[in-house]
Parts: C-alpha cells; structure tokens; sequence
C-alpha cells in the first residue's frame, strides 16, 4: 500500500494534477457532504437505480424477446456495458470529491460540455418522472375503496364492460382526449396528488444526502418486503406457474433480431441509471479509501436480480388472470398498461383485492420516490460546486429546483396528459445519455488516462482494476454505446415515433368518427411536439460541441490538462 500512495502523491505533484488541486482547495474551503454510513450509500444507491422500469418495463421486454433467451443478452449488456460505466462514475466520483461538472472541466475545459448536458438530461428527466409517482400515489388512494372502482361500471359507456381497468384508466382516471393536442383542462385528482408528491420529494432532499439517506432507510428496504409479499402471493395462486412458464420459455431463434439485442442494451443502460452524474455525485460523498470496485458489483447485481424477481411476480398474477378471465398472459402491454391495466384486473378477482393493491402501488411510489431523490441531488450536488450556488442555503436552492420542475410538468396533469408524458418518455432521456455515455468513455479513456485512472482505483481500493475493466472502458463499452444510438437513430427515421391514443371502442368513440378494438390507436406527434422532441435531444447534446469549440477559440489546449 505504501507504493500506491507514494505514486499517487507523484501523480498529485505534477503537471497533471490540477483536478486534483481543485479538490483539496475545496475541501479546505468547506467539507465535503458525507453519507452517515456506508449502508447509507448503498440503500440510496440502490434506490437511484432500482425503480418502477424493473417492475413494468424488464418483464414485458423479457416475455417480448424470447422469455428465458433473453436473459442471455441481457447478461452480457451488464458484464460489457452496464456495471464498467457504473464502475468508472462510482469511481471518478469517490477519487475526485467534487461534482461531475468541476470534474469533467478539470480532465480538460473543453470538455465541460458533458457535465453541463448531465445537468439538462438530469433536469428533463425529473420533469416528467414524476408523474409515474402521481398515478401510483392516486390507485393507492383508491385501493382502499370497497369495492375497488376499476371494477365497477359509473356510467352507461358500452366500453366499459368490455374491460373495467382500461377503462377506468382512460376514462376516470387520466379523462384522456384523443389527441396530444386537445389538452381539455387539468384532471383535478392527478393534479393534488402531483403537488403532494412534490411536497414529499422537497421534504426528503432538502438537508441533502443528511435527510435522503435517513429516508433510504424507508424508501429502499421496504418495497423489498412488499415484493417478497406479493411473490408469495403470486406464486400460489392459480394459474400462476403458467405465466412463470411463460416469462422463461426460451425461444433462441429471436437472439438472432438485432433489435433483442438493442433491447438489452438499452435495458441496463438505463435502468442502472448511468449517465445523469447521480452516481457521480453519490460516490463523492463516500471517504477516498473506499472499495468502489465491490460496491459497483453488489449495486448492479442486485438491481438486475430486482427485475428477475420483479418479473416472476408480475408473470406469476397475469397467469392468474389467465385461468381466472381467459385473458392469454402474453396480451400486455408495457410501461403503465402492465400496472395500471393488467395488473388490476388480476388483483381484482384475488381475495382481500384491497390488501395486494395497496401493497403493489405503495411499492411503485417508494421505487419512484427513490429514484427520483438521487436525480434531483445530480441537478443540486454539482451546481454547490461553485460560489454562485455555495452562497445560496441548500433547503433554497432545492426548493427553487422543486418548484421549478413542478410547474414544468404540470401538462401532464392534464387530460392530454399521458401522451405528453410519452413524448417526454420517447425523447428527453434515451438519447442523450448515450451521447453522454460515449462522451464520459472518450473523456475517462483518451484524455484523464486509463493509466492515472488505474492509479487513483489502486489508490482508493488497494488494487487496480484489471485488463477486463480496461478494455471496456476504452473499446468495448464506447463501441456497443456507439452501435446503440446509431440504431436508435436509424429506428427513429425508419419509424417516426408516435403515440397511443384513446379512442374509445367500436360502439362508444372517443372522437368524431370511429373506435377501435383495442380502443388505442397509434397516432404520429404533431409539428409543434416534434420540434419540442428535437429540442429535448439537442438541448443535454449541443453543449458538449459549442463548449468544446468556445474553450479551444479561447486559447484552451486540446491535449493539456
């Protein structure tokens, strides 16, 4: 040990040092934030990347791409990609102990452009999250109704009987229109309880990584339990093994469509939560000497894991939903259609209905509670970084952000509200963070240097990291990324992205003219949201070039730390 610290002072003492000199002038200014103890961090960190995708979004991906085959490909996006890019930001953020906007302009300054795109896709991703929380926050309300109201009839509509929970979804809950463009005023319940949530998020953050560690406690363990509950559930009802059977059947033939592939990928790109800088900021909160190797390990094991289990639960009700209603388990949609549609049906025909709907939804909230906690510290950590910020209180300043990101989502409290979710959905996140997720590779690789990053991992674990990491870091992981967007961009220009809209059944419309069958119909995004759509990706993009060119037209080096 003493030879690592001996070459990390030389590292310390050199030319290539003045990332590190930033550091030690802040901390002497003022002390870095810390978590209470390490379970703190882990429970957080656990919570930023487990949240309600594993539960809606993995088992619908796995059951759509070949069931158990899919586990394969999956596997190898997390060994290849997902934990080497949770690794290195666990890692940058623990050695450097400052925000990830100091830390990309101190690699080089023409390269702060990456931070400041981590800030924005931080920002747009917290102004629409939200509002999977407010839906959740209102079935829970209303899980305590006997009887449940999504099995009820209120109205004459002819839709209704075809299927209650569809249209207790559209019609009572969301009053959806037809159309992204016909907003039709706010839907009262979804507004309160958009305002309640934010008052709770505000409640947690504002004594920063002091109050959302003490509330990981809570918010991190406890949708565990509720999980465990339902397996138990689950797995004992009728039926339930055929839906299991159906979550794992292989078929290996689909491992040959590309777009499996892309699936995975994408899957533990985004629910690892890499990119937004949140586990940058979190890892800075840790001691230098820490062994962030291990923690990168357990952390994106068990958010993966989480989705394997999620997924036999979810599969485990909709095969009793099957034996009970006839309904085939394969006829789900994902996202919310799995929670707020299929799984009430299901749940409605259980005993004690009340008990498993509560559970379920009041798991939702606390999944998206905490995942929403570790975004927003990404927006507030970095920017404490600098004296503008320094001198504003932290409860201000996360107040000012709350409050901003609150008026900037309420469209979606409206009734066109789930379509201007979906475009946010569609275009504010994805992206973006694989330009970032490439960018952060480049920056850590090519310019900061596998060599020195080595180092500080020896320095801060007692043992480098080994030719695997390396490789991924510098080939592996920037090539796959690279290969990702330009599918995802190919995707978007062979097919326009568009959205579901309510459109009523045959005999009741939604609109002038006729329903459908499934009542949904894919519409494409008008003029106006896809400039916006252009918009959401250009704004975290364009500040990685415009500041890249600024820094170097003012006489910063391209090479020189």
């Amino acid at each position: 040990m003493a030879k690592v610290d001996v070459e990390h002072m030389r590292l310390e003492e050199g030319e290539d040092s003045k990332i590190l000199k930033k550091r030690n002038e802040k901390e002497e200014e003022e002390p870095r934030e810390r978590w209470g103890n390490h379970i703190e961090f882990l429970l957080a960190s656990i919570g930023l990347a487990v949240g309600t995708g594993n539960v809606w979004r993995f088992p619908y991906l796995a059951q759509k791409n070949g069931g158990g085959a899919f586990l394969l490909p999956y596997l190898i996006m997390l060994l290849v990609e997902g934990i080497p890019l949770f690794y290195m930001e666990l890692a940058l953020g623990q050695r450097m102990q400052l925000g990830f906007l100091k830390i990309w302009s101190g690699i080089r300054p023409w390269m702060s452009g990456i931070g400041v795109g981590q800030i924005i896709v931080s920002f747009q991703m917290t102004a629409y999250f939200p509002m999977v929380m407010c839906w959740c926050m209102y079935y829970f309300y209303l899980s305590f109704q006997d009887p449940l109201p999504w099995t009820q009839c209120q109205s004459n509509d002819t839709c209704c009987p075809e299927d209650k929970s569809k249209y207790f979804w559209y019609v009572s809950t969301l009053q959806a229109t037809s159309s992204i463009s016909d907003t039709g005023g706010f839907v009262t319940p979804i507004t309160i309880c958009w305002f309640i949530g934010w008052v709770f998020t505000y409640l947690c953050l504002f004594k920063g990584i002091k109050s959302s560690g003490k509330a990981a406690y809570f918010t991190a363990t406890f949708p565990y339990i509720v999980l465990v509950c339902l397996f138990f559930r689950g797995v004992t009802l009728k039926g339930a093994m055929n839906g299991v059977a159906v979550f794992f059947t292989p078929d290996f033939e689909r491992l040959l469509d590309p777009i499996v592939w892309m699936d995975a990928a994408g899957q533990i790109f985004y629910s690892l939560s890499v990119g937004f800088g949140a586990l940058i900021c979190f890892g800075s909160y840790n001691p230098t000497k820490n062994n962030c190797t291990r923690d990168a390990f357990v952390i994106s094991l068990i958010n993966c894991g989480t989705s394997v289990f999620a997924g036999v639960v979810v599969y485990s009700v909709l095969g009793f939903r099957e034996a009970t209603l006839g309904t085939p388990v394969k006829d789900v949609e994902g996202g919310p259609g799995l929670a707020f549609i299929a799984y009430t049906t299901a749940v409605a025909e259980m005993p004690l209905p009340q008990l498993w709907s509560a559970m379920f939804f009041f798991m939702m909230v606390l999944l998206a509670v905490d995942s929403e906690f570790g975004t927003i510290e990404a927006c507030i950590g970095p920017l404490q970084d600098y004296r503008l910020f320094k001198k504003i209180r932290k409860e201000v300043l996360c107040l000012v952000v709350c409050v901003a990101l609150c008026l900037l989502g309420l469209p979606m409290c409206t009734r066109a509200g789930l379509y201007i979710f979906t475009l946010w959905d569609s275009f504010s996140v994805s992206i973006p963070l694989l330009f970032i997720g490439i960018a952060q590779c480049i920056a850590v690789s090519w310019f900061y240097g596998l060599e020195r990053f080595s180092a500080d991992i020896e320095y801060m674990t007692g043992g480098p990291p080994n030719i695997y990491w390396k490789l991924c870091w510098k080939w592996f992981s920037p090539a796959l990324i690279t290969i990702i967007l330009l599918a995802s961009i190919v995707k978007q220009c062979l097919q326009p992205a568009g959205y579901s809209a309510y459109v009523g059944c045959l005999d009741y419309p939604n609109r002038p003219g006729n329903g459908t069958e499934g009542w949904v119909e894919t519409v494409p995004f008008t003029w106006w949201a896809q400039i916006l759509a252009a918009i959401m990706v250009m704004l975290p993009v364009l500040p990685m070039p415009i500041l890249a060119v600024l820094s170097l037209l003012k006489g910063g080096s391209f090479l020189k730390l």
